[in-house]
């Protein structure tokens, strides 16, 4: 009986393992669910020599991509590829740390900072529990409403009593900041009102309307017309219900911004290094592999401050070096003197931070508009 490849059907010769056409192999195609998880771990991280020789040699500046251009890329893997997987952990371990942070947190949606005299200065909220707390604030005035509308026979001192009690209970339980009446009355005046600042004035909503009603509701109780605003609205009561969601959305885009803060970065090379006729590729991939070292350093260094082996201030520091690091790079790559070289740096950082909360600032205003 003559057999088939059964990936494009051509006839089988022999006793080959594969067709001789695609290159298929002739088994039964069966595929157990460990094949699955290889192969999607190999086409997606690319996980060999390859990418472990790489890392370490991102620690010297500039010369894997010296080596690259010098005709030696079948040693490296792919640039974008590297930098996806190593953006991938990056994320990854960015992620889990702020996930338990905010569980840190989850406790004490209202931190209350007092003076000398016992007052109340400021108030600082935290978690996504802050919402949780105004719909407590409203629904103790609800219930002070419902109170209200019972008949008035029904309303003696004992009922009183007895019902200002079970909300001081209700409040002990799921408020912050009811220690005691003079700092719960405090609180409440403070959080009585909402300041939205909008994309052309800001307005100030009752923390009810925005517990009760939805951001449509919100936009014609107050009359707004103005598009921006609109979106202005809609958006900040999302970010006031679920504030985590904005940040893990903005991280979710954090890739694009660092893309597009590349390409800009290498148009800048290109013109600080114009005499030397280079590609516009030749800078982008040194911008490319300095990221890639970049994130992996500080994905380290992430992990490092996770099991306390450094403090906040040396994060700081290892990030803060890496500008420095740039300097040798652009002195080994393109090959210039160390005083002209550093004057290019110079500039070079200039740019980079102005270029940097630039796009940072733009990848916020987009995330927040359509998140």
């Amino acid at each position: 009986m003559k057999k088939y490849c059964p990936n494009c059907y051509y006839p089988l010769q022999g006793k080959s393992k594969f067709c001789a056409k695609c290159g298929q192999k002739t088994e039964s195609g069966k595929v157990t669910m460990g094949d699955l998880l290889r192969r999607l771990w190999r086409s997606t991280f690319h996980l060999e020599s390859k990418f472990f020789r790489t890392s370490w040699q991102l620690f010297v500046p500039g010369l894997v991509t010296s080596e690259f251009f010098r005709g030696k890329q079948a040693r490296y893997p792919h640039p974008m590829r590297l930098f996806a997987v190593t953006m991938f952990f990056f994320l990854f371990v960015l992620n889990f740390l702020m996930k338990e942070k905010e569980e840190q947190r989850s406790g004490g949606a209202i931190r209350i900072t007092t003076n000398d005299n016992g007052k109340i200065d400021t108030l600082a909220f935290n978690g996504d529990n802050f919402f949780n707390q105004l719909q407590h604030y409203n629904e103790l005035d609800e219930f002070r409403e419902d109170y209200d509308d019972l008949p008035e026979g029904w309303r003696t001192e004992e009922a009183r009593l007895a019902f200002d009690s079970l909300l001081s209970a209700y409040a002990h339980r799921n408020i912050i900041g009811y220690e005691n009446k003079a700092k719960a009355d405090t609180v409440r005046r403070m959080l009585d009102t909402l300041d939205l600042n909008l994309i052309t004035r800001q307005i100030r909503i009752a923390s009810a309307d925005a517990v009760r009603y939805s951001p449509e509701q919100i936009i014609q109780r107050y009359k707004i017309s103005n598009w921006f605003d609109k979106i202005a609205v809609k958006q900040g009561i999302k970010s006031l219900k679920r504030p985590s969601e904005l940040v893990h959305a903005y991280l979710g885009s954090l890739t694009w911004t660092l893309l597009a803060l590349i390409a800009v970065m290498a148009g800048m090379l290109r013109l600080l290094y114009w005499k030397q006729q280079r590609f516009y590729v030749e800078h982008f991939l040194l911008v490319l592999h300095f990221h890639t070292g970049a994130l992996l350093v500080l994905t380290a260094s992430f992990i490092a401050l996770r099991f306390k082996i450094i403090n906040d201030n040396a994060v700081n520091l290892i990030a803060l070096s890496s500008l420095i690091a740039m300097y040798f790079a652009m002195y080994r790559y393109y090959g210039q003197g160390w005083l002209i070289t550093f004057f290019k740096w110079l500039a070079y950082t200039i740019i980079y931070m102005l270029m940097f909360v630039l796009l940072f600032i733009l990848g916020i205003l987009l995330v927040f508009a359509i998140y």
